[in-house]
């Protein structure tokens, strides 16, 4: 053994042991340290769950004070007025102190209350808690400079905290914030007739047990599928700006007495709603109420811009609306020549499901999926150049002797269509079953129609 080498081994012996010293030090160190204020969650306020929640009052200084009652499973606004109380803002403002967290503590026994504003508080908080006794409650004072948060305290303790601004904003609610702003209080699918008047003329349309719309008056016809079920959506979401008048005994003033437009619904529960639609504010709203309410509200404007649009703009332009996935079967029936065709569907080896098409009549024969679809798709393509309301006898448009008609299979529970296509010179018209209008086609595209069928 060379003793030469010998203190070279101890030195890195010492220095090895030294480092794991220092290194078990420091990790007990660490291990001992407070954790830094950042790393401190922060102090949840309440506990506090929003289901148990019975009533809320909320009071402003030298202001009105709001009372929030629960019946049942619906919010009530029980102050400063007795009406319905708008379920999702309650439950926001519920959520709000459900989670209210202490932002940071401003002073654990002041010596004046009066310098955070809350030795008389700007705005006081009392939540009613099933099964708790005393009701919980929370006192807001003044904002902070930098208007990052306010002051606040219970009013049991001496302890002065702040909480985020954006909490105390959704805390600080007006009456008109938590009522139930919605007008007529109904939901689209439930409508089954819609009645409109106005200064564009009336007019009436029903729903049938497959969903579709069509106008009962002033003439049987198709209506738009899209364009009511948007015509019905303004309807359900139309809400109040504002509140013209709790109890107007006097509708004159608000252009109510004799309503430039009303809307009557009949829903399907029986049950029936109509909107009266007066005079425009200033701004460009208008007063509104529901037949027999003393309530006058404004609105804005949207729904009569779209109610002015008249009953053109509801109107089915298109041929037929057609879906290709619903669509079962048709008859096509060209010059007096009738063919049948039907769809099969069936799942490959993967779960997928693909559909086949074939001609039934008058011979068997596999036909080319994307054809049949391109055909059908045609059918849904083609929109009306003009709406014949007042239509002369069928020869006048070549529809006594149909160049070409369509009757389309949909799907269970959809119903079907049927439709037939006629010229007369250079012009080509259509008819839709048991539709009053006729509809004026562009030719060329008519006789597109025509040639892709044929051609199946």
């Amino acid at each position: 053994m060379n003793s030469n080498k010998l203190p070279e081994f101890w030195k890195t012996y010492v220095g090895l042991v030294l480092v794991l010293c220092f290194g078990a030090y420091l990790y007990l160190v660490e291990q001992k340290r407070e954790p830094s204020t950042g790393d401190k969650p922060k102090e949840k306020l309440f506990t506090l769950d929003k289901a148990k929640v019975k009533e809320v009052t909320i009071a402003r200084t030298g202001g009105e004070t709001i009372r929030l009652v629960k019946e049942g499973a619906e919010w009530r606004l029980a102050e400063p007025m007795s009406v319905a109380a708008d379920s999702p803002a309650v439950e926001g403002l519920l959520s709000s102190l459900e989670g209210l967290e202490v932002q940071d503590e401003a002073a654990a026994n002041p010596e004046r209350l009066a310098d955070y504003g809350l030795a008389s508080p700007r705005l006081s908080v009392a939540v009613v808690v099933d099964g708790v006794k005393d009701p919980l409650r929370l006192l807001l004072g003044e904002k902070l400079v930098d208007g990052s948060g306010v002051y606040a305290k219970l009013p049991d303790q001496p302890r002065v905290f702040t909480i985020a601004s954006f909490v105390e904003s959704s805390l600080d609610k007006k009456p008109f914030d938590l009522r139930d702003r919605d007008v007529l209080k109904v939901k689209r699918d439930a409508v089954k007739t819609l009645l409109v008047t106005g200064p564009e003329g009336g007019y009436s349309l029903a729903r049938d047990d497959k969903g579709e719309w069509a106008f009962t008056a002033p003439l049987k016809t198709k209506a738009g599928r899209w364009a009511v079920d948007g015509l019905l959506g303004q309807i359900e979401n139309l809400r109040m700006d504002s509140v013209a008048s709790e109890d107007a005994q006097d509708p004159k003033p608000f252009g109510l007495d004799k309503p430039a437009r009303t809307v009557a619904l009949d829903l399907g529960d029986g049950s029936t709603r109509t909107l009266e639609i007066g005079a425009p504010s200033a701004d460009k709203k208008y007063h509104v109420r529901t037949s027999g309410s003393t309530l006058v509200a404004l609105v804005p404007g949207a729904l009569v811009d779209e109610l002015a649009k008249g009953m053109a703009n509801l109107r089915a332009k298109r041929l037929l609306d057609v879906a290709t996935y619903d669509v079962e079967g048709f008859d096509a029936t060209e010059s007096g020549a009738k063919k049948a065709y039907a769809k099969t569907t069936s799942k490959d080896k993967d779960g997928i499901e693909t559909s086949k098409w074939k001609r039934t009549a008058p011979d068997a024969k596999d036909l080319e999926t994307s054809k049949v679809e391109d055909a059908l798709f045609k059918v849904g393509g083609l929109e009306a150049t003009e709406l014949i309301d007042a239509p002369k006898a069928d020869a006048e448009y070549g529809l006594d002797a149909p160049l070409f008609e369509l009757a389309i299979r949909m799907a269970a529970g959809k119903g079907g269509s049927q439709v037939k296509v006629g010229k007369k010179g250079d012009a080509a018209y259509a008819r839709r079953s048991g539709d009053d209008a006729v509809l004026k086609l562009d030719a060329a595209k008519a006789d597109e129609l025509v040639r892709a069928f044929k051609e199946l």
